[in-house]
């Protein structure tokens, strides 16, 4: 949702915004709301560790949207034999779902940037129209929250429509998929590219990491190596190296021993 704020300017979204993916794709565009359009994209999905910070005691049997849209995915990939890397969402716990987008949630902000979960703002038989801009796999979660009144105090059954495309929609969903194949097709080309750096040549590049691997001055990385820094001024002799007064007896000794 971080990357469709970016896009649209809205906290919510609204009749013509585009809500976009991570990799700014058009995924859906708003193209018709009955409710007030209180819809949130702020909060993450509720999951079990949720439950537990709001003190419910048996916090890991209460239901949550994480969970839900797991084992969504989990189900059509086995009705679709879809398996390892191939799998829909194969990434995708507990732990990491998608930021979602909580149609019909009210969460009203001020201008000091307080949040609160209120009561929904829809009446019964307000709906949501979105249209599609390319293939996608969407799950949809009842919310189950139970606690706090965002849900009115009762969860209730979410419903929802696939309807076939008009003519109109389906010219605009392909100049929309040009779009976002445009886009994929830069980021596939920037990868491919072994990480050149944009507006650069492989030229300069390869210029780049030669200087980067020249050697460099030891002196720099070992302060005992001479250099100008820590040697004698030019013309100077440099000082005569004092001999421990201990050490110089001792020779002595040995001299006049080795004499007698």
């Amino acid at each position: 949702m971080m990357h469709t704020r970016a896009s649209t300017l809205h906290l919510c979204p609204r009749i013509g915004d585009t809500l976009v993916s991570n990799l700014r794709a058009p995924l859906f565009t708003v193209v018709e709301d009955t409710s007030p359009g209180t819809h949130d994209t702020l909060i993450a999905a509720c999951d079990p560790q949720r439950y537990k910070e709001l003190g419910v005691e048996k916090w890991e049997e209460h239901g949550s949207c994480s969970e839900n849209c797991v084992l969504a995915l989990k189900e059509i990939n086995e009705r679709s034999g879809l398996k390892g890397k191939r799998a829909i969402g194969s990434d995708v716990t507990v732990n990491t779902v998608p930021a979602p987008l909580n149609l019909f949630m009210n969460i009203p902000w001020t201008k000091d940037g307080d949040v609160s979960f209120e009561a929904p703002m829809t009446k019964r038989g307000d709906y949501i129209k979105l249209r599609a801009e390319r293939d996608v796999v969407v799950v949809m979660s009842a919310c189950p929250q139970d606690v706090l009144s965002i849900n009115g105090g009762k969860p209730m059954v979410a419903h929802f429509v696939v309807e076939s495309s008009s003519p109109d929609d389906l010219a605009e969903a392909k100049r929309k998929a040009e779009e976002a194949e445009a886009i994929l097709s830069k980021a596939r080309s920037r990868m491919s590219s072994g990480g050149q750096s944009p507006g650069t040549t492989k030229k300069e590049d390869a210029k780049r990491e030669a200087a980067n691997q020249a050697p460099k001055n030891p002196s720099l990385d070992h302060p005992n190596v001479k250099s100008p820094t820590n040697n004698p001024r030019p013309g100077k002799k440099p000082p005569r190296k004092l001999e421990k007064r201990g050490s110089t007896s001792a020779a002595r000794s040995a001299s006049t021993s080795a004499k007698a």
